[in-house]
């Protein structure tokens, strides 16, 4: 039981959701695909003897973007999911979102996120394929903190350049980065990219369905906050609510 309240499916019926509301997504924006898009979920032991799953596209070399008829580019994409303990609601650990340009596959970015981290790289961000020599002239001279003496090291040691590729930009952190949608969108906007006739419908039905979860479990995790806005526009309110305490992390309000 979440909350006390709402029955929550076991881990790999969530998993198992969660695959196929890929699937509907793409099914309903690219067109109908009779093999599928998405792979079943395939069970990975995690730590603590949980099980998590991951989730891909089936399409090894990815899934196939045209434009006009030719393939242009392809998508791929890998989620790490599981549960924290019975009971719980299903959470992304890891996730990699990749376009690619056909047909040598070169990457043009990828969207990354990681639920655990320990290094200065955001927890959410994107990387940028291409050249930048300014970007890589700062990258190599401001050898302070760890992200730039590993760079120096790498170059001294083996002769290698730091690459604008190899940057992390931020983009939303944990509860508001951007999800398989949004990618969808841009591909459609930014590259011609075949779609159904229906396809904005579609993708902002599941962005609204992704976006109300991320809201919900951040109501969860801060229910004060909500408590505090709904009393500043004069809703008649009666307890506020404690803020759950976690000390196995950082807030989510501020992590980078």
């Amino acid at each position: 039981m979440a909350g006390g309240g709402v029955s929550v499916p076991e881990v790999g019926e969530q998993a198992t959701g969660f695959a196929q509301r890929i699937e509907t997504l793409l099914q309903n924006v690219l067109g109908e695909c009779p093999d599928g898009y998405v792979s079943d979920p395939e069970g990975i032991p995690l730590r603590g003897g949980r099980t998590g799953y991951k989730i891909m596209q089936r399409a090894e070399r990815g899934i196939p973007l045209d434009s006009d008829g030719e393939a242009v580019a392809s998508l791929s994409f890998r989620y790490i999911c599981s549960c924290k303990a019975d009971g719980e609601w299903l959470q992304i650990d890891k996730s990699v979102i990749m376009i690619t340009a056909e047909p040598d596959r070169l990457p043009i970015f990828h969207y990354d996120y990681n639920r655990v981290r320990t290094s200065e790289t955001p927890g959410a961000h994107i990387n940028i394929s291409g050249s930048n020599d300014a970007a890589t002239r700062i990258m190599l001279s401001c050898g302070g903190g760890l992200r730039g003496k590993s760079r120096r090291k790498e170059y001294i040691n083996k002769g290698s350049f730091p690459t604008f590729s190899t940057l992390h930009f931020p983009v939303g952190g944990d509860r508001f980065r951007p999800g398989l949608e949004d990618v969808l969108q841009m591909a459609i906007y930014e590259f011609h990219i075949d779609a159904t006739n229906e396809w904005q419908h579609h993708i902002e039905a599941s962005r609204e369905e992704y976006r109300t979860r991320q809201l919900k479990a951040l109501i969860r995790e801060f229910p004060d906050i909500a408590y505090d806005t709904l009393k500043e526009d004069g809703r008649e309110l009666t307890t506020r609510p404690e803020r759950p305490q976690r000390a196995d992390r950082t807030s989510m309000l501020i992590r980078y």
